[in-house]
């Protein structure tokens, strides 16, 4: 039986965050969107393009599989988003069901089909969950620690989980990277002196429900300020 958290306050705020899928993503605080109708590769020529943004050099962009380009590019927002350049020493969290399953299946296929006795090397590196999340800290010069958190993309257990490292930390920000059905959610997330309230955004299963009940709830905050 799955335990359900009934925390719904967490001493951590929101600072930036990004959802990035093969046709479109978004930036809460800048209010910035970038489309292509060329998948991920796409999507990060148009950021480039648009020079917006800072950009940080993504060295391993062209060679990474679908999963990890999404936590880079949805990373290199979240940070942008939050008007930073650079991760620093935050930890970067990597949650949601799917794990690596399509990225076993594809390498465990070449694996029977073509009769390798080890299966092809570059295929088997995407068979790890943690693959996309230390890709994208080696690109974007991150070098907290590195999780991946076995979740259904419940947020609330994922928020106890990052509330619990920052403050054995004593300080310092979580880049939460969810991905689910093609699609990454990043949060930048900082320790706070006060509980903030995410009761809003706790019920929601999917990555793109999550970002738009954030942002609502971040500009409702705006305007009562």
């Amino acid at each position: 039986m799955k335990n359900i958290s009934r925390q719904t306050s967490f001493k951590l705020s929101l600072h930036g965050m990004a959802l990035v899928n093969s046709s479109h993503a978004l930036m809460m605080n800048r209010g910035l969107s970038f489309e292509s109708k060329d998948g991920v590769a796409g999507i990060y020529q148009e950021i480039i393009s648009s020079k917006s943004i800072p950009l940080m050099r993504l060295d391993n962009f062209r060679r990474a599989g679908e999963k990890a380009r999404l936590a880079m590019i949805g990373s290199m927002l979240a940070l942008a988003d939050a008007g930073l350049s650079t991760g620093g020493n935050a930890a970067i969290i990597g949650w949601g069901g799917e794990e690596s399953m399509a990225e076993n299946r594809a390498y465990f296929t070449d694996y029977a089909v073509n009769g390798r006795f080890l299966g092809r090397s570059q295929l088997f590196v995407g068979t790890l969950p943690s693959t996309p999340l230390c890709e994208a800290a080696i690109c974007l010069n991150i070098h907290g620690p590195v999780y991946y958190f076995q979740s259904d993309g419940g947020l609330d257990a994922v928020l106890t989980e990052a509330e619990s490292l920052l403050s054995s930390k004593s300080g310092g920000q979580a880049l939460l990277l969810g991905a689910g059905c093609g699609e990454l959610l990043a949060l930048l997330l900082e320790q706070s002196g006060k509980a903030h309230d995410y009761s809003h955004s706790l019920g929601i299963d999917d990555m793109s429900g999550i970002y738009h009940s954030l942002k609502k709830e971040a500009g409702n905050c705006s305007k009562r300020g």
